[in-house]
């Protein structure tokens, strides 16, 4: 159960997330600053925010709950995005010197304004829906922890939608960096380690083993196999065109920091995220009926977390669960203002200055937060979501953009039909819900190679295709 001590550590972490906000402030002078914290991160920094980021919402509420329906098989999810972020940490380098902030801008330097101008319009859609779905998971807690002070979903919702636009308006990458470094730390420590021993200090391993049904225990055959293949082709794509992943590549003092703090911060996530499985795992025989009481299985983790930690504890780990919801917000809300500015407010007015594109950044945090709530308000499922909103973008930008970065033979015409045949295909097999179990993402990504492939043979002619970007930046 919660107790006041409990509210009073959450308070104080509310509180501190505001402090590093408005001390932030101070350090951002121009857009570069509050984009990529001067591009001078270390070590500590980065690989905090690393993991901060790629631990959010879905990696802890999400995947908990999914494992609470279906078990170890989820650990394949796990290891596809792991193996995306191994993946991307073999191109930051690039994406760090060729000084390019956004997936749209690249498009647009490769092939001209008409991708970018696709790009961006599914990415303002995608970044609103993540958005919502971090805060709609905040609601989640709050419906396990109960009506705290009359605080119903809807309020928790609209708190903390007002102090992650607020944090993040003020300090930017400053302000995100700064607090991941602790938000790290509660995850690891208290969701990571803290938690799994409590749980399991009452339900041994091996009780739970022989307890759970048997179909929870196969790793190969506890899902369909064209739901485990989903997976591995949304979330290893997602992490080479991920924006949050691109401006920490920036923000990192030089090439080699960036590639050894996603190499370590894999390894984080990766052992976190088998901890969370586990627990998820282990509700399923200590709260038999979260289904039936909630609604969702969603609440899994939440609720080990208030019956069966002790006070304080309590309060920490539910500080760790706003850390994981609010570093993925935060990082959601730049991605918005960054696309906002340079893809939207920089093709109107291309002589903005630095101050002028800072300030349309944070007015863009501001309404896309907004935008946000109120689509936090009206759903709800955390893990399908995001899945859903990655599919989205990975099946149009992924393709082209690779192409951008590293296939000299890729011309406009192409990425234009590639972006638009895949998006297309993922939304049409979404909306009949996958006829004859075709995975919609694994559909869209063939037709978007295809398309590239095809159309850049027929159209490409030398001398007059722009160079693949990973060449000119080592130029």
């Amino acid at each position: 159960m919660i107790g006041i001590p409990d509210l009073v550590t959450i308070g104080i972490y509310f509180l501190f997330i505001l402090i590093i906000g408005v001390i932030s402030y101070r350090k951002v002078k121009n857009e570069d600053d509050f984009a990529l914290a001067g591009r001078n991160l270390g070590y500590p920094t980065l690989i905090s925010t690393i993991t901060a980021t790629a631990i959010g919402a879905g990696a802890t509420l999400g995947v908990g709950g999914l494992s609470y329906n279906l078990g170890i098989v989820v650990l394949w999810s796990v290891i596809a995005y792991a193996i995306g972020l191994i993946g991307f940490s073999l191109i930051a380098g690039v994406i760090r010197r060729i000084e390019v902030w956004t997936v749209p801008e690249v498009l647009d330097k490769r092939y001209g304004k008409t991708t970018r101008n696709i790009c961006t319009f599914f990415l303002i859609f995608g970044v609103i829906a993540l958005f919502g779905v971090q805060v709609a998971a905040l609601g989640t807690v709050f419906s396990v922890v109960g009506n705290v002070f009359g605080i119903t979903y809807s309020g928790a919702v609209i708190i903390a939608g007002t102090v992650m636009v607020i944090y993040t308006f003020a300090g930017g990458m400053y302000a995100i960096a700064y607090t991941e470094m602790v938000q790290a730390m509660l995850l690891l420590i208290v969701l990571g380690v803290l938690l799994p021993f409590f749980i399991f200090s009452d339900l041994p391993l091996e009780q739970m083993t022989t307890q759970l049904p048997t179909e929870m225990k196969d790793i190969w055959t506890g899902a369909p196999w064209h739901v485990i293949l989903g997976w591995f082709l949304t979330m290893i794509p997602i992490c080479f065109i991920d924006v949050s992943l691109w401006q920490r590549a920036s923000s990192a003092k030089n090439e080699k920091v960036v590639k050894r703090s996603i190499l370590v911060s894999t390894v984080l996530y990766f052992l976190y995220s088998v901890a969370i499985i586990m627990v998820g795992m282990a509700g399923v025989i200590l709260f038999p009926d979260i289904v039936s009481k909630f609604a969702t299985s969603d609440v899994v983790i939440p609720l080990a977390i208030t019956e069966k930690l002790p006070v304080v504890v309590v309060g920490l780990a539910l500080a760790a669960v706003l850390a994981v919801i609010m570093s993925t917000a935060a990082s959601v809300l730049m991605v918005a203002g960054l696309t906002v500015s340079r893809d939207i407010a920089r093709i109107i007015s291309p002589n903005m200055s630095d101050k002028g594109g800072l300030n349309v950044a944070r007015g863009s945090i501001i309404l896309i937060g907004v935008l946000g709530v109120v689509f936090a308000l009206l759903m709800r499922g955390i893990f399908e979501m995001m899945m859903l909103a990655f599919a989205l973008f990975v099946s149009g930008a992924f393709i082209p953009t690779m192409a951008a970065l590293f296939w000299k033979k890729a011309t406009n015409s192409a990425a234009v039909a590639a972006m638009v045949g895949g998006m297309v295909t993922v939304t049409l097999l979404y909306a009949l819900n996958k006829p004859l179990n075709i995975e919609p993402i694994f559909a869209a990504l063939v037709v978007s190679f295809l398309l590239m492939l095809g159309i850049s043979q027929i159209t490409y002619q030398e001398g007059k295709v722009t160079l693949k970007l990973a060449a000119a930046g080592s130029d």
